[in-house]
């Protein structure tokens, strides 16, 4: 029984004294980017939602002007952005099909470009 005793004591020890691994590690390469698009297929209701969506990033997204067809869908758009120092705006009068028009910000320390807005092309 003392020896069953001891043998636990033993790895108990042994246990706590082995280096616990950092409960969080930091990523020192750590990135964070908001792209948004903004395409034919576009509607009010999804503009309204990328509007608040942006906003919980720190990301002021006002929209200038908005056209859109009897379906519902975006024709033309200008938008005003605005995140931290970076502000910009662009417009588009025949907005793409594809993904190519909207706005990145990128929160990445040290990034070169924070702020990059209109066609993706």
């Amino acid at each position: 029984m003392k020896y069953l005793f001891l043998s636990c004591a033993l790895l108990v020890t042994a246990a706590s004294a082995a280096p616990l691994p950092p409960a969080h590690q930091p990523d020192a390469l750590a990135t964070k980017k908001v792209a948004i698009f903004f395409n034919r297929q576009t509607t009010f209701t999804q503009l309204a939602t990328i509007q608040q969506e942006v906003a919980k990033d720190g990301i002021k997204l006002d929209y200038d002007r908005l056209q859109f067809d009897e379906s519902g869908h975006l024709l033309a758009i200008t938008f005003r952005v605005e995140s931290g120092n970076s502000k910009g705006s662009a417009t588009e009068d025949n907005v793409p099909k594809d993904n190519s028009f909207g706005f990145m910000r990128d929160f990445t320390p040290g990034a070169t470009t924070l702020l990059q807005l209109g066609n993706f092309n």
